[in-house]
């Protein structure tokens, strides 16, 4: 699949079906895989409506993602024989778009995120190779910006952000520069309880434009409920 240069957005998918285990005292197994495609819609209609991403791609060995990858017309990276683990996916993302200018590693889950923001991030690297983070609340990354795209390994997981910025400053013989983008929006992830408490307190009070998608999904919950 090549790449055409330029900046690509890349999102992982995995748990299509029966996603987000973790809310599974809360949530079914369908009402998690329409959270998922909610919140998958947020971040695709972002990523594809900023101005500094040329190109969005999802990553994943689940058929469904496929079918929402086709749904939401983007173009999608088969990683069917690909082992499970979410380092891998971004790994094998990172080969297959080595010929790239610059990566944009964006989880599934971050639904705040808005075109500008993801702007943001991206204005926020300095001219040539380098690593952005936008950090998760909890230490993890949200956002990684990788140029060139192979430029360190990934290290998704806790204290992500600490570990990227420990390979940026490892990498090659002098370290690559390195960036933090503390952007609200970018903080949030959604993955536990007490994550989607705080997102049916908080969405609300955010501007209408943040997480359409995302805010349906828990109005037509409210309403069921």
């Amino acid at each position: 699949m090549p790449s055409d240069g330029g900046l690509i957005a890349v999102v992982p998918v995995r748990g299509l079906p029966a996603g987000k285990r973790r809310l599974a005292a809360l949530l079914d197994v369908d009402d998690r895989n329409t959270l998922v495609r909610a919140m998958l819609d947020d971040v695709v209609d972002a990523l594809t409506s900023a101005e500094q991403v040329d190109r969005v791609v999802i990553a994943s060995r689940d058929v469904a993602a496929a079918v929402e990858a086709s749904r939401l017309g983007v173009d999608f990276l088969d990683q069917t024989a690909l082992r499970l683990g979410y380092n891998r996916a971004v790994a094998c993302a990172q080969s297959e778009f080595s010929d790239a200018d610059a990566l944009l590693i964006v989880p599934a889950d971050v639904p705040l995120i808005t075109p500008d923001s993801v702007d943001l991030l991206v204005a926020s690297a300095p001219v040539g190779p380098a690593v952005v983070v936008a950090p998760a609340h909890n230490g993890g990354t949200n956002g990684l910006l990788l140029r060139p795209p192979e430029v360190i390994a990934p290290q998704f997981g806790p204290s992500s952000a600490r570990a990227h910025a420990q390979s940026a400053a490892a990498a090659g013989e002098a370290g690559v520069p390195f960036r933090e983008a503390q952007i609200d929006v970018w903080a949030f992830d959604l993955d536990t309880p007490a994550d989607l408490r705080w997102l049916e307190e908080t969405l609300p009070q955010l501007p209408a434009e943040i997480a359409p998608n995302t805010r349906r999904w828990l109005a037509s919950r409210s309403s069921d409920g």
